[in-house]
């Protein structure tokens, strides 16, 4: 079930309401709005009391979406993305929706989100900045708790290269490395896509000059130095993952091409005694040499042929093909 709260600064202090308490938070001069849960029916009442627009409800309502900026008459509709990584290593993204009028600020989100409540935990300061400083506040802990996944995902590059670069590398582990790395190569894939049209969206955002006032738009300034420097750190992680897979496809290759080399030297030997053995294994006796009566004959061929594979071993290990 989804759940409204309605924050405004009175007295002081930050009084809580329902959404029966929107018209006097919005006399207080900012009301911020939080709902809590994707629901149909609490999103159409909200929209009927600040005058929504219907296209940015239905996006609301359908997840996920892509990072943008949407402005309509009165008010402009921001939809965020977030990484993090749930119960799982796998990176999981939520959607943060913000609506952003000149007395209101509404965030809607499917689950809890920290930034939400540290926010609210910095006390009746957030409010007095306005819109543009409110809604900075929030983003600016949702890009700061992305800076140590991608950290993490770096580290656990680092641990995969040092793994494959080993020299003896069993099967196993080999194959857990691998499917390691690719892995992590999907999640900067997925962090990218949501890094870079958030920068856009802060681009857009701060020519809003009806909400992003001068001191708003410096400190959106920082968040976006933030943002530029945990999309280099995802640029610089996937060329170190594409490295590190060309270099495992290289040396895979040149164990495969010195293993070929060893079998094709032993194929190789053996050709000339398989050849000798099927001579001898003819039926014709008359005219070969030794004489298949001597005692000494099949001492002679096998000598003979023990003398051309040392002979050809030799010669293939001088020419280093061996």
């Amino acid at each position: 079930m989804a759940e409204v709260v309605v924050r405004w600064v009175e007295d002081g202090t930050i009084a809580t309401g329902r959404l029966d308490d929107l018209d006097t938070a919005r006399a207080s001069g900012l009301a911020w709005v939080d709902l809590l849960g994707i629901e149909e029916g609490p999103l159409l009442d909200l929209a009927d009391r600040l005058d929504l627009h219907p296209l940015a409800i239905e996006d609301c309502l359908h997840f996920p979406q892509r990072p943008k900026i949407d402005e309509y008459a009165g008010s402009w509709f921001v939809v965020w993305v977030t990484p993090g990584t749930g119960n799982s290593k796998d990176i999981q993204m939520a959607e943060l929706d913000v609506f952003l009028g000149l007395d209101f600020l509404v965030t809607v989100h499917q689950d809890p989100l920290p930034a939400i409540s540290d926010t609210f935990a910095e006390g009746p300061a957030v409010f007095q900045r306005g819109t543009g400083g409110l809604f900075y506040e929030l983003i600016d802990r949702l890009v700061d708790a992305t800076m140590p996944l991608v950290d993490d995902l770096a580290d656990r590059l680092e641990d995969i290269e040092n793994v494959m670069m080993s020299e003896d590398l069993r099967t196993e582990t080999q194959q857990t490395s691998v499917r390691d790395l690719y892995i992590v190569r999907r999640q900067l894939v997925k962090l990218h896509r949501v890094i870079s049209p958030e920068r856009d969206v802060l681009r857009a955002l701060s020519r809003v000059h009806e909400i992003i006032n001068e001191e708003a738009y410096r400190y959106l300034q920082d968040v976006g130095d933030h943002l530029a420097r945990v999309e280099d750190s995802i640029e610089t992680a996937r060329d170190v993952a594409a490295a590190v897979m060309d270099i495992h496809l290289s040396v895979q290759s040149n164990r495969m091409n010195a293993i070929m080399k060893q079998l094709t030297v032993v194929a190789t030997i053996f050709m000339p005694l398989t050849l000798i053995s099927g001579i001898y294994g003819m039926n014709v006796v008359k005219g070969m040499w030794p004489p298949v009566s001597a005692v000494w004959s099949f001492a002679a061929v096998i000598a003979g042929m023990v003398a051309i594979a040392v002979g050809m071993a030799l010669y293939f290990r001088r020419k280093n093909w061996w």
